[in-house]
């Protein structure tokens, strides 16, 4: 008779376990996300009559048209989107975004009380773009939708190889453009703003404190400068292996991952070595790994 080892038994409960929290964080971060997108939006942006991209602009818009709640018009103005998503992308696409719709439309509604008028509009608009790409950025860490413009871009590129950044910043000229016809000029100044300023602390939410400088050297002493990687620095380095072009000489390349606090002491150590020695420096979002981030587990 075969005993089943004690390994198989607990492996799958663990990934059980292990997935069952990830799919709690997720829904922390999206209610979480959506609460402070929402009152940034109620807070800074609507008492203030300014606007913000996207279709969450629109609504904004449309608010200010109609009198109707902001959290109802979104919802509504998300289901011919649904719709066309559910047709492109099937079932599971179409869950998972009107889950994240319904969380913000209720969201919106719950803080619709939240306002605060400002007489400097400059302030308010930092205010509310900061609110709301935080808010942004938590939901998309969420690996969530909050629908919108998210499926119009998701099916751009897609279907047409439309690169969903495009597609973002033309769906903003047009709202703002709107908005500048509606509100004025100043308004819209404002509002472009606030949608630069959102979209800028989206990308630090999602990258954090993850990022790095990654080191590229090419020199003629690559031990020692690896060396010295190794024990000042107490970073990993790697040879990759090279070949002048013009020379034909081979060479031991260096590649190192280090923190920004770090590059300036690497650079002064490498041309102390080697004055000669040809270095590139570039931007690492995300990094994870022994020495920063520990990986999924």
């Amino acid at each position: 008779m075969r005993i089943p080892t004690v390994r198989k038994q607990i492996v799958p409960a663990t990934l059980r376990r292990q997935r069952a929290w990830h799919v709690v964080q997720n829904a922390m971060s999206l209610a979480l996300g959506s609460f402070i997108l929402s009152f940034g939006l109620n807070a800074f942006v609507i008492p203030n009559h300014l606007a913000e991209g996207g279709l969450t602009g629109i609504s904004v818009l449309l608010h200010y048209m109609s009198g109707l709640p902001l959290g109802l018009i979104y919802f509504v103005a998300n289901l011919p989107l649904l719709l066309a998503g559910y047709l492109a992308f099937g079932r599971g696409f179409t869950l998972r975004t009107l889950a994240g719709i319904a969380v913000l439309s209720a969201a919106l509604v719950l803080t619709r009380n939240f306002a605060y008028p400002m007489r400097d509009l400059l302030l308010a608009s930092i205010y509310g773009g900061t609110a709301i790409g935080f808010g942004l950025g938590l939901i998309f860490r969420s690996e969530g939708s909050s629908g919108g413009v998210d499926i119009i871009a998701k099916y751009l590129k897609e279907r047409r190889g439309v690169p969903m950044g495009d597609t973002y910043l033309a769906i903003d000229i047009f709202v703002l453009g709107f908005a500048a016809l509606l509100l004025g000029a100043d308004t819209a100044l404002y509002s472009l703003i606030i949608t630069f300023l959102a979209g800028r602390v989206v990308d630090y939410v999602q990258e954090g404190p993850r990022r790095a400088k990654a080191a590229l050297i090419v020199t003629d002493r690559p031990d020692e400068i690896a060396g010295v990687i190794t024990r000042r620095f107490e970073r990993g380095a790697t040879f990759l292996r090279g070949e002048g072009a013009y020379t034909g000489t081979a060479k031991k390349v260096v590649f190192s991952v280090l923190n920004r606090r770090e590059l300036a002491s690497l650079k002064d150590a490498v041309w102390e070595i080697d004055p000669r020695a040809f270095v590139i420096i570039s931007d690492i979002t995300e990094v994870l790994g022994e020495g920063f981030f520990p990986g999924p587990r």
